[in-house]
């Protein structure tokens, strides 16, 4: 897909009406809400790129509001629905990442599952981490999960598929009535990494859903954030505070501070 036909919104408004089905069983970590619901305190949580809820709702479960940015309205109306079904103090915001605002500091912002890589340009990711410290109280945390870029390496997250020196489809999915695939292409001198899973389904066209991004190495998303007046606090290989290892870590979680 040509650049200047992706945007932020793209992947979600494409996939809304039917991501819960493909990715229900992907659910977030008891840990990972607890960690973050211990560093958002009585909130509230801002989560950028909050989707449909997989991790809103389970925090907003455990009594930490959360405000959910989305480029996508079809996930934001998602969400909203949801919220109030349950009863949630979830707010969904229809915004892009590099343009969120919040009436008062907060004390957590984050961004998981890969979403700052979802952000697929870096001028893009700037301004997140901009708006991300500009959004944070005194002493509030930022938190980002992304994969390691690793030739070979399967990238935890929604989104899971070889990561190839350049281009490879393999399955994602299947059962006797559907069959998704990942196609992707890893562009190393541009750091970019495009995708299409494409859902071939008993008796119903072909759906295919466009994904674009922007991966950093962990100092190179250290010193964007630096700029946005952000420092590495601590960095995990998971979320049950296991050591990173820049040697072999899939993944890093990493909170940053003002």
């Amino acid at each position: 897909m040509p650049a200047d036909h992706y945007q932020e919104s793209t992947y979600g408004d494409a996939i809304a009406d039917t991501y819960d089905d493909l990715y229900g069983t992907f659910l977030a970590d008891p840990v990972q809400i607890k960690v973050l619901a211990d560093l958002a305190g009585d909130g509230p949580a801002v989560e950028i790129g909050s989707g449909t809820g997989r991790v809103a709702l389970p925090l907003a479960r455990v009594g930490v509001p959360v405000v959910g940015i989305d480029a996508s309205g079809e996930m934001t109306r998602q969400l909203h629905r949801s919220a109030v079904a349950e009863g949630l103090a979830v707010t969904a915001v229809e915004a892009d990442a590099a343009a969120f605002t919040v009436a008062d500091p907060v004390p957590l912002v984050y961004a998981v599952f890969n979403t700052f890589f979802l952000l697929a340009d870096r001028d893009v990711q700037a301004r997140f981490l901009a708006q991300a410290a500009k959004a944070l109280g005194d002493g509030g945390a930022l938190v980002l999960e992304t994969f390691v870029p690793r030739p070979g390496r399967l990238p935890d997250g929604p989104h899971p598929g070889v990561f190839p020196a350049d281009s490879t489809v393999v399955v994602k999915q299947r059962s006797t009535e559907r069959v998704v695939l990942f196609a992707a292409t890893n562009t190393p001198t541009a750091r970019t990494f495009d995708y299409h899973e494409i859902v071939l389904a008993d008796g119903a066209p072909v759906r295919m859903y466009p994904g674009r991004m922007l991966y950093l190495w962990p100092e190179e998303i250290d010193a964007l954030a630096a700029a946005a007046g952000l420092r590495l606090a601590y960095r995990w290989g998971d979320w049950d505070a296991t050591a990173y290892d820049p040697n072999a870590a899939r993944k890093h979680i990493s909170v940053y501070r003002r």
